[in-house]
């Protein structure tokens, strides 16, 4: 049997929470291959009270929202893997994690399902790299994925395609948010990174935009919010816009790390540099 799945409750109110608890107790949850931990960031799938504002920001900040499932609230964010109604249904909950857990196993490269030939081309070019580690890639993988970054800002913008490069992106830069989406119309992105103060359409309304969009893989991309402050409401609107991740600027590259390892599976979380990285 495969090792349990590690879940988290996050909110809810100490006799919801010691409900679930007891639900997940009693049907051998264990057994069905689940473990309820106390910890966010070391859980496997979330399940998070969406009427309390400081859930939603806690599962967001830690980049979790395709892995919880959010209860209550008027809406879920958009990249949410499930949302149910109050009042909490136990069952109804068991049976979305299960639905999760099938579906959690791997999210393909979007670079990798759009075309191989380019896939393996791009991870030659990489393993014959002097600088980073080839153990950035998990053997009989291809990772890869396509990458567009979105900001007014040409530093920002370069900053930003000297570093994905140089982890084996392939990066492509658009200067306005009607760009991005009109782009997302034409391409399979894996990440999108979204400046959130853009000239065109506003940032949070491009972000609902790229997640509604039908897709050639019908995977919408993980979308990075790049934002010049950390308030929690920015936050908040931020993961309800759709927003997988959230970012600062100016960038600091063990978060920009955390994030891609966060959200592409072949990305080791361990990634070491072979030679200095030249600034």
């Amino acid at each position: 049997m495969h090792s349990a799945h590690r879940v988290v409750f996050v909110g809810f109110s100490s006799f919801e929470r010691s409900t679930l608890e007891s639900y997940f107790r009693l049907a051998g949850a264990h057994d069905r291959g689940y473990e309820v931990i106390p910890n966010l960031h070391d859980s496997d799938l979330v399940v998070a009270d969406a009427d309390q504002p400081e859930a939603v920001l806690a599962v967001g900040r830690a980049g979790r929202v395709r892995d919880a499932i959010f209860i209550g609230g008027a809406a879920a964010p958009m990249s949410a893997a499930a949302h149910l109604a109050r009042p909490i249904d136990a069952i109804q909950v068991m049976r979305a994690l299960n639905a999760m857990a099938q579906r959690r196993p791997a999210r393909p490269s979007g670079r990798a399902r759009q075309q191989d030939v380019d896939a393996h081309q791009r991870v030659g070019d990489f393993h014959n790299s002097s600088v980073y580690s080839n153990s950035v890639l998990i053997e009989g993988e291809s990772r890869l994925d396509e990458v567009l970054v979105v900001s007014a800002s040409p530093a920002e913008r370069r900053v930003l395609h000297d570093l994905l490069s140089r982890y084996g992106y392939g990066v492509t830069l658009a200067r306005s948010t009607d760009e991005a989406v009109r782009m997302c119309d034409e391409q399979c992105y894996g990440f999108v990174f979204l400046g959130l103060g853009q000239d065109g359409i506003d940032g949070f309304q491009a972000c609902r935009r790229i997640k509604r969009r039908p897709t050639l893989t019908g995977l919408a991309p993980v979308i990075v919010a790049l934002a010049h402050r950390a308030g929690a409401i920015d936050r908040i609107r931020a993961t309800f816009a759709g927003c997988d991740a959230y970012l600062t600027t100016p960038l600091d590259e063990a978060e920009l790390l955390r994030v891609l390892a966060q959200h592409d599976r072949t990305f080791e979380r361990v990634f070491e540099p072979t030679a200095p990285i030249q600034h």
